[in-house]
């Protein structure tokens, strides 16, 4: 196909989405649209440009056949566990608090794939509010992708979308059907789903009702996609439909250095940056005194309340930083015991505590990760050669840093995790544990680049890692190097065929060999053609 006609696809796409086509994916596109135009039986790909910029009922159905192309929907539920732990002990206590008069909330997921994140957003409200039944809770899930919709309109998910959940949350709401989990009806009814346009449709209910007075936007990596002036406009738009005081949540670093977050207040979390619609002064006062002290008697640790064109990088470091430094006391070495029972407990932040405590115990110069993030001079690079505990063996010593990194992980202080990781592998290079981890921190944080490469060293290590394969075949597929993404699915599905069904897969809680075959025995056919 010529540049030039692809350049107008792209245009075209952009205008009708908002979506960046990257350059890598230009080859993949094509491909598409070849497909469309066969499909289709159309002369050529002008034809099929032709048709698409038509503004008649032909073209609008064929956008619906060419969008889910084009998006991705890949989606799990409890994504980025430090934004879940910021929703659930930060953002959604204090709305419920400042609207206990009125008991309504509407939280609207915008760009919600198969329905993975509103209905997290419902399992949690139903986690914090005991009387969920004397409330009015409007839960929307929009998407531009009416095939993701419809699956979930359905609610039915395989395992692969649980693959980051207490098996125990998993079982308390959704159910066996088949090979796949059914969500249950109460949660199902909460959330109302139907398709938008983020750029092109007004913000407005199926009836036509415009969506207003919302209390909560989740708008995450949808961003990544979208070329800068329709972030701009986009933000714009979900400021405007915003309750005074609500919040904006999107993927990490998505509206750095766009002009669109100045309308906000700007509120600088460990676990992640959000945006608030700022309210009248004496308000805003009022709240910012409230959210940061009685949060940060919970433990979080808010550092600004309002920043603008500072890099939100080095500002969460810094709110990192913040909190009480250990100190080195002598302890008897049940105390890495402790940790243990209370990391089962998911007591994470005591099981650092008491982990941190082991280790200096046996080395009164060991200095704890905040004060080497602390110090100016050295910071944790300075502090580094001072970090290792004398007196322990090194099994010993590795098992407390892989613990202290897995807590750390667990409250989403994704930097903290991966220097404790590294420490462990200082240790023991040749442990795979550690780079599961790492791993699993890179797909948080969307780093495909690092999942790629972390995914090869597992691989290198342990070639019989299931989770490994699996993750590599979803990057390829990202990249729309299907013959890859076909090739590892492949390989996984060889090794999963090998294991006896009923076993569970290690990394993935809660998942057997048989429920991940069922899954790719579907995603391979799906992905071949």
């Amino acid at each position: 196909m010529e540049p030039a006609l692809i350049e107008l696809f792209i245009q075209l796409i952009a205008t009708q989405t908002g979506l960046s086509i990257r350059v890598q994916d230009y080859a993949g596109l094509a491909q598409k649209i070849k497909a469309r135009v066969k499909a289709l039986k159309l002369p050529n790909p002008q034809a099929y440009f032709n048709l698409l910029s038509a503004d008649t009922v032909t073209s609008q159905q064929e956008w619906k056949q060419l969008i889910p192309l084009i998006t991705t929907i890949e989606s799990y539920f409890f994504r980025d566990q430090g934004q879940i732990n910021l929703l659930r002990g930060v953002i959604l206590p204090d709305l419920i608090a400042s609207r206990q008069k009125t008991k309504t909330l509407t939280f609207w997921s915008a760009g919600c794939s198969t329905g993975e994140e509103p209905y997290t957003l419902s399992i949690l409200l139903q986690q914090l509010l005991p009387d969920w039944t004397n409330w009015t809770i409007n839960i929307l899930g929009t998407d531009v992708n009416e095939e993701a919709l419809q699956k979930a309109r359905q609610g039915l998910y395989t395992s692969w979308s649980f693959r980051m959940v207490d098996p125990e949350i998993r079982n308390q709401y959704f159910s066996r059907q088949g090979q796949d989990w059914k969500i249950n009806s109460k949660t199902q009814c909460s959330v109302q789903f139907f398709k938008l346009n983020l750029v092109k449709d007004l913000y407005c209910y199926p009836n036509y009702t415009a969506i207003q007075d919302v209390d909560l936007i989740v708008c995450r990596n949808v961003f990544v996609y979208f070329e800068k002036n329709y972030i701009n406009q986009v933000v714009s738009k979900f400021h405007h439909v915003l309750k005074p005081g609500g919040y904006l949540i999107t993927g990490h670093a998505e509206l750095n250095h766009q002009d669109c977050i100045e309308l906000f207040q700007s509120k600088i979390y460990p676990e992640s940056m959000v945006y608030q619609k700022m309210i009248g002064l004496i308000e805003e006062s009022v709240l910012s005194q409230k959210t940061g002290l009685t949060h940060h008697n919970q433990g979080e640790h808010l550092l600004s309340s309002s920043v603008q064109h500072q890099d939100s990088h080095l500002k969460i470091q810094q709110a990192r930083s913040l909190g009480h430094l250990s100190e080195t006391v002598k302890l008897p070495k049940r105390t890495l015991e402790e940790a243990k029972q209370y990391f089962q407990n998911k007591q994470y932040k005591t099981a650092i505590q008491k982990a941190e405590q082991f280790l200096q115990s046996s080395n009164p110069y060991l200095k704890s990760w905040e004060l080497g993030n602390k110090n100016p001079e050295g910071g944790i690079k300075g502090q580094e050669d001072r970090i290792g505990s004398r007196n322990l063996k090194p099994e010993t010593q590795f098992e407390a840093y892989y613990l202290l990194a897995q807590a750390s992980a667990n409250l989403g202080q994704y930097e903290q995790a991966i220097f404790y990781c590294k420490k462990a592998l200082e240790i023991d290079s040749l442990s795979i544990f550690p780079y599961y981890l790492l791993l699993r921190i890179a797909q948080e944080q969307e780093d495909l680049a690092g999942a790629k490469l972390l995914s090869k060293r597992i691989i290198y290590l342990l070639p019989s890692s299931v989770p490994a394969y699996l993750e590599l075949a979803s990057i390829y597929e990202q990249e729309a190097d299907y013959t890859r993404a076909v090739k590892m699915y492949s390989t996984a599905l060889a090794l999963l065929k090998s294991l006896p069904p009923s076993m569970g897969i290690e990394h993935l809680e809660g998942v057997t060999a048989q429920d991940l075959i069922a899954f790719l025995e579907k995603k391979r056919l799906v992905v071949d053609c």
